[in-house]
């Protein structure tokens, strides 16, 4: 029973992210080679369905790295890391942070499986804290807002390669500069 569950839910993820939620349910339904009532049975509707499925792939992401993060004493390796854990998980789910983000924008996206809400929440978590704990006078808000546009401009513009296919000196190479572009004085 649950192998069934997670072939749909693993299907609908496909779809979902070629289609967003405008994906119609026989589409989810071919894709999972189940009955269009299958779905019903199990999700109740869509909406249930979307969640379920994005809930899945979301959890598998590690967002409570905030509290290691924020304890890192030194600054620029503070930044570092947060920057490259950030870096990782974005370009690792592109195509899904891109159809949830685009799900957000719409209004489509609920709450509990807003992922680029719990990005950005465990950025904000992760700076606030690091300032707190390290007795920083930085005004986080636009910190976070400078981090916000660095992840989202590796999501939305074009790139050669994705970062998690980096070699570790080109992704030094990348995360120091990012770095060297805060105010650390």
């Amino acid at each position: 029973m649950r192998d069934k569950t997670d072939q749909i839910k693993n299907a609908a993820i496909k779809v979902f992210i070629n289609k967003g939620f405008q994906a119609t349910t026989q589409e989810l339904a071919n894709e999972a080679e189940v009955a269009e009532m299958t779905l019903f049975r199990k999700f109740g509707t869509k909406e249930g369905l979307f969640k379920a499925s994005v809930k899945s792939a979301v959890e598998q992401q590690d967002l409570l790295k905030w509290k290691e993060e924020a304890e890192i004493k030194d600054t620029e390796e503070f930044l570092r890391v947060l920057i490259d854990n950030r870096l990782n998980l974005i370009s690792q789910n592109r195509s899904l942070v891109r159809m949830l983000l685009a799900e957000r924008l719409m209004g489509n996206l609920p709450e509990e499986i807003d992922l680029p809400e719990m990005i950005f929440c465990s950025l904000e978590k992760a700076v606030k804290d690091h300032a707190k704990l390290n007795n920083l006078h930085i005004d986080t808000a636009n910190w976070e807002r400078q981090l916000s546009g660095i992840f989202l401009s590796y999501l939305c513009l074009p790139s050669d390669e994705d970062y998690y296919a980096l070699s570790e000196e080109e992704k030094e190479h990348l995360l120091s500069d990012y770095v060297a572009s805060f105010k650390l004085k």
